[in-house]
């Protein structure tokens, strides 16, 4: 019997991140289909479906589950129009990867979730980062170990829009998932600034996790490029990570101990992959998702694990001082 994919949402993060993570997945997977695909766009949906040989395009998503009823449904769409759609694929019950942030308050995801307890779908959400092959192994290599700090440094080339925090909870939520711990408060600052006429904010959040450890993330929109960098302080080890989305790429993982480098591992050697779908974490994540529908589990990386990361996100946009449990 065939397994039936549904994609919702056929803008770049489609194209370019989940499509050759689908079309991956599927050459692994005999009985696998991408059957149908849907955008309000009707050309997004017919430029994704000729790329990755999808024949059925819709425009509107209620239209595509009567007509497909698919086995899984992937829901790649612009944030704010996120719990609205999930919300109605939920109640019928169909299982559902949602791009992040799952919401942009912490009412949209706990009104997600109600609509998941109510129907025992089974859900994801889609934090990449998580499943990034040098992430994976450096929270492998972090078990067991006091864990003093964490500092992330995001920096972004030349994004203008008025609101950062929904990429900025990528960053946010990798704190969280290194250690398996959740934020005990957080401390926030703004610098805003005026490039090209257009108004941009740097941020600043410092805090701490229940685990003990310290927190510190820079977050950088408008730069001269794409970085991100984890540095991880323990009492023996230090680590550097140079994550595989941007200027560092394939990426690389570094410990030093005794202030000598200890060991390095290149991104693409580990992950036996040079592929930026495989790199970044798209094809893991939804491979996990995938996998876990088909096996009729609940994945581990579900919408109450995204909560607080929301939480924080939305409190960032609100402009306030301070979050804290």
């Amino acid at each position: 019997m065939t397994f039936k994919i549904a994609v919702i949402g056929c803008g770049w993060v489609s194209m370019d991140c989940h499509g050759p993570a689908y079309v991956r997945y599927i050459r692994a997977h005999p009985g696998v289909e991408l059957t149908a695909c849907c955008d309000l766009d009707a050309p997004k949906a017919a430029a994704f479906g000729d790329r990755f040989g999808v024949g059925q395009r819709y425009t509107q998503f209620a239209q595509m589950l009567q007509a497909e009823k698919p086995d899984a449904v992937c829901l790649n769409v612009p944030p704010e129009a996120t719990c609205a759609l999930g919300g109605a694929i939920l109640e019928q019950g169909y299982p559902l990867m949602c791009e992040k942030p799952p919401g942009m308050t912490v009412k949209e995801v706990d009104s997600l979730l109600e609509a998941a307890h109510r129907s025992d779908a089974i859900h994801q959400v889609a934090f990449n980062r998580r499943f990034m092959p040098l992430v994976i192994e450096l929270k492998k290599q972090l078990h067991g170990r006091p864990v003093q700090a964490v500092e992330i440094t995001m920096a972004r080339y030349r994004r203008l829009e008025a609101d950062f925090t929904t990429t900025a909870v990528h960053v946010i939520d990798l704190a969280r998932s290194l250690l398996d711990s959740d934020y005990q408060e957080a401390r926030f600052r703004y610098s805003p600034s005026i490039v090209d006429g257009q108004a941009v904010t740097n941020y600043l959040l410092e805090g701490s996790l229940a685990s003990g450890a310290q927190v510190r993330i820079g977050l950088y929109p408008a730069t001269g490029m794409n970085l991100e960098r984890v540095t991880v302080y323990c009492t023996d080890q230090t680590y550097l990570l140079g994550c595989s989305n941007g200027l560092d790429a394939p990426g690389w993982l570094h410990c030093y101990r005794e202030n000598r480098l200890l060991s390095q591992i290149d991104g693409a050697q580990l992950a036996g992959s040079d592929e930026s779908n495989v790199l970044n974490g798209f094809y893991g994540e939804d491979e996990a998702f995938l996998d876990a529908v088909q096996a009729g589990v609940q994945p581990r990386d579900d919408l109450h694990s995204a909560r607080q990361s929301v939480a924080i996100m939305q409190a960032m946009r609100e402009r306030r001082d301070k979050f804290k449990v």
